[in-house]
């Protein structure tokens, strides 16, 4: 019996085969394990670079500190005040029959309320009819008179009759005087029925409702001019030494603030308090009338010191620090203390020179001898 062949010996092309795609094979999975290998070395090379690189720069925003002249400021608390604020009463004796409503605004010489005219429109006609019969009569003792003179000369009248005739004209003239004035009386009378407004400002309050009666110097309304305010506030006299009518000061409300200029410092102090009051006048702020507000008085005499933006403080447990960024680009942590203020720049004491740039945004996360990366501050920043 024949013996069957090998396999390698039937298909000899087929072993050939197998081994080219094995050969493949291993070539390709060395391959692939190297470039794996490959992958993994440059990938951990750049994370030992970046190790020690340290992390990318922080953006933030800078401000150059300045040397300027501030003064310590200690604050006082204070109100704000119209400079008109006025209960305006009635002039005369009348029922009201019309008042202007609380919040209206009324311009100067416009009117606020009315009363009832008609007593005094009849005063007023009685008055002029009492002028007129006052005229006639003086008119008609005018005329006696010169007839006097010119008969005394003719028929040789007493002196004594002339006189009497003289003196009645007198007595008449004057009659008519107070008569005149008697009417002007009764047309104020009638012009004060309207009672207006003397200057611009919102009602504020009634004191009386239609129908009701007014007498002379009942108040009416309270008319308080909205615009034009100023500050009423109350300081101790060693506060006060340094201040005087013209300075400027600022003054505060809420978040908002406002230049003034002391209009007075009154030398009458509060026996109780012990304090004098201080005037500061305001521009147009929109304050509400009666808002508590700061005056930030000087307490002590203007100096020369190393100033910065407000927003380039960062408070921290241990006190405030501002971070200065070198030329290097690394932002070098100096701890501060803090002086003087004039609105938005403060002063620094500590390791720190006028002209040198400090983080004004982006300070809060910063470490100390971090990169930086300087941004130009937009309108918003």
């Amino acid at each position: 019996m024949t013996k069957p062949m090998p396999i390698s010996v039937r298909f000899p092309r087929r072993r050939a085969l197998l081994a080219g795609v094995a050969t493949v094979a291993c070539s390709v999975g060395f391959f692939g394990v190297s470039a794996f290998l490959g992958k993994q070395d440059a990938a951990n090379a750049s994370e030992q670079t970046a190790e020690r690189q340290g992390p990318p720069p922080a953006p933030v925003i800078v401000a150059d500190t300045v040397e300027t002249v501030l003064a310590p400021r200690a604050e006082a608390p204070g109100s704000a005040v119209s400079i008109a604020d006025s209960v305006i009463a009635a002039a005369t004796t009348a029922q009201v029959t019309w008042v202007a409503e609380i919040g209206e605004e009324i311009e100067e010489g416009e009117v606020l309320a009315r009363l009832d005219p008609s007593n005094a429109e009849l005063a007023l006609s009685d008055a002029r009819a009492e002028v007129k019969r006052l005229v006639a009569r003086a008119e008609y003792l005018e005329k006696l008179v010169e007839r006097y003179e010119g008969l005394g000369r003719e028929t040789g009248e007493s002196e004594a009759a002339l006189d009497e005739v003289r003196s009645n004209y007198g007595e008449a003239v004057g009659a008519l005087e107070r008569g005149r004035v008697a009417a002007r009386r009764a047309q104020l009378d009638l012009d004060r029925t309207e009672i207006r407004a003397p200057f611009t400002g919102k009602v504020a309050g009634r004191s009386v409702q239609v129908g009701e009666f007014a007498n002379v110097g009942a108040p009416i309304v309270r008319l308080v001019d909205t615009e034009r305010l100023e500050v009423t506030a109350r300081a101790s006299a060693d506060m006060l030494m340094s201040v005087k009518a013209g300075d400027r000061i600022p003054v505060a409300y809420e978040d908002q603030q406002a230049e003034g200029i002391v209009r007075a410092v009154l030398p009458v102090g509060d026996e109780i308090t012990r304090t004098l009051e201080v005037r500061v006048s305001l521009s147009e702020t929109g304050w509400p009338i009666g808002a508590p507000v700061r005056v930030m008085l000087p307490s002590a005499s203007p100096r020369r010191a190393v100033a910065a933006p407000r927003d380039a403080l960062v408070l921290r447990n241990d006190g405030a620090v501002v971070f200065k960024v070198n030329d290097d680009g690394s932002a070098v942590r100096v701890p501060v203390r803090l002086g003087a203020a004039d609105g938005d720049l403060i002063e620094l004491i500590g390791e720190i020179d006028a002209g040198e740039r400090v983080v004004v945004r982006g300070a809060e996360r910063l470490r100390d001898g971090q990169a930086v990366e300087i941004k130009p501050a937009t309108p918003n920043s």
